[in-house]
């Protein structure tokens, strides 16, 4: 017996189907026209709300939409271009990762993938373990459902920890189209909803031919990807979404390009940038409105303000090396636990600074301030908390406590950030940044994080400990400077 059609099925069925852009107001129609019964006025509200968040709809300004099949009708025929990487090549098998933006599904998993060889044979798949560092790469831009999640972690050394990916053994492929270390793969779609794709050759020779053209195709994508911004802002649309639209609205010419690459994308664009936050996801942003801001790997010159308006404020003012929310923290373990000497930490943080002030009355209203969160952290360590969560905050406090001690080192040798080996201020940052942002999800003590949030402090601490190990031996024993 034929399931009943729900209402729900109903409008799935008219987003899938649709083949040309949409207002809201006709989708509503349009399910009215199909239903012929009535539809309450909370129900019609929900399905508006559902269409805004559809993984097959890019929403245009709030009320207009543009279907994906509309998108993948005018430029699915580009292929994909994948070069191999130095780890697929060794071990003959292709690794997907973001290579296949924005053709992929995020209504798949990359295991239910499909690749097919020029004659048609499915190419087959096995399940494989990488070190991190030899695949995590080909991830680095891809939607949260294709991020690899089958992590092992090494205990003794978390910088052998494994991944397990699926893979798809191209050896066959490879000696069937003569390939070489140079060439390149073409993925062409051959059905977007089913995940499947069909793989072929990209000589280097005709790659190299083609560079002026793909060339092209970036730059009038950047632009249209520019005016995106100006058209979505203040909708979160994800980076598959943006490229789509930017290719949707591209001259017929330029659409019938040799092949696509996100990374000669990236590499091309200048006056946007790729940003990562746990929000919303990977997407484009002008250059600068990263919610994240970039670390800056010199030394920062400051001119005292004289600020007192917070703690934070009077931080800055000061040049240390930590902020509000992170002294927070590390007060909690401090005063929580037996783990840390008081005097010694404080001499940590401020003895070097302890002249710094900018005047009297930013000294005593640091000192008010400082009365006010310890008398505000003695109440709240009255309260019971996970001892999962006390043990991650002391960790990542002392890993912030060990990088100040060697900024301190660093000042004393009168040695400046920028004459520093650009690996050490690489990992130097990395490690600001992990503390900067566990701290801050651990310095609210009533109110923990998530059980997702400390999986995810747990796992990235043992993946940045050995950075922390390479930096005390790298600075306390074998730069030469000192």
């Amino acid at each position: 017996m034929p399931h009943k059609l729900t209402l729900q099925t109903l409008a799935e069925n008219l987003i899938r189907e649709s083949r040309e852009p949409f207002s809201i107001d006709q989708y509503i129609e349009a399910i009215q026209k199909r239903w012929r019964r009535r539809i309450a006025p909370a129900t019609l509200d929900h399905l508006k709300q559902t269409l805004a968040n559809h993984s097959q709809v890019i929403e245009i300004n709030g009320t207009s939409f543009l279907p994906y099949q509309a998108v993948l009708d005018r430029v699915g025929h580009i292929p994909l271009e994948i070069q191999l990487s130095k780890t697929e090549w060794q071990s003959r098998t292709m690794i997907p990762g973001h290579r296949l933006v924005p053709f992929i599904s995020p209504d798949l998993e990359e295991n239910e993938l499909t690749f097919l060889d020029p004659n048609g044979r499915e190419i087959p798949k096995r399940e494989q373990s990488f070190f991190i560092e030899e695949a995590i790469n080909l991830y680095q831009y891809s939607h949260e459902k294709h991020f690899p999640y089958r992590i092992k972690v090494n205990q003794w050394m978390p910088g052998k920890s494994t991944l397990n990916l699926t893979v798809w053994d191209i050896r066959d492929l490879l000696a069937q189209l003569e390939f070489h270390p140079e060439d390149r793969l073409k993925v062409r779609l051959v059905d977007y909803d089913r995940g499947i794709y069909s793989v072929g050759a990209y000589p280097a020779a005709m790659w190299s031919q083609n560079r002026l053209r793909s060339r092209s195709l970036y730059v009038a994508l950047e632009n249209e990807l520019l005016a995106g911004l100006d058209r979505t802002e203040g909708m979160a649309l994800s980076l598959e979404k943006q490229i789509l639209q930017g290719l949707f609205h591209l001259d017929a010419g330029l659409l019938q390009a040799p092949a696509f690459s996100l990374t000669g994308l990236v590499e091309s664009i200048h006056n946007i940038t790729i940003v990562r936050n746990e929000e919303a996801g990977v997407y484009f942003a002008l250059d600068g409105d990263s919610p994240v801001k970039p670390y800056t790997l010199e030394s920062v010159h400051r001119t005292p303000q004289g600020g007192t308006g917070s703690l934070q404020e009077i931080f800055e003012d000061m040049g240390l090396a930590f902020s509000e929310l992170e002294f927070k923290a590390i007060l909690y373990s401090m005063m929580g636990t037996e783990e840390f000497n008081l005097e010694e930490v404080f001499d940590l943080l401020f003895g070097a600074k302890k002249d710094a002030f900018y005047d009297q009355k930013q000294h005593q209203a640091f000192y008010r301030m400082l009365r006010k969160m310890l008398n505000l952290i003695c109440d709240e360590l009255k309260g019971p908390e996970p001892r999962l969560v006390c043990q991650l905050r002391n960790k990542i406090v002392y890993m912030k406590l060990r990088l100040i001690e060697m900024l301190r080192y660093i000042e004393a040798q009168r040695v400046c950030l920028e004459d520093l080996p650009e690996e050490v201020l690489e990992h130097m940052a990395d490690l600001d940044g992990f503390c900067l942002e566990g701290l801050h999800h651990l310095s609210d003590r009533p109110h923990p994080p998530n059980l997702k949030v400390i999986h995810d402090l747990r796992l990235a601490l043992q993946m940045v400990q050995p950075n922390l190990d390479y930096l005390e031996e790298t600075i306390f024993d074998r730069l030469g400077v000192y």
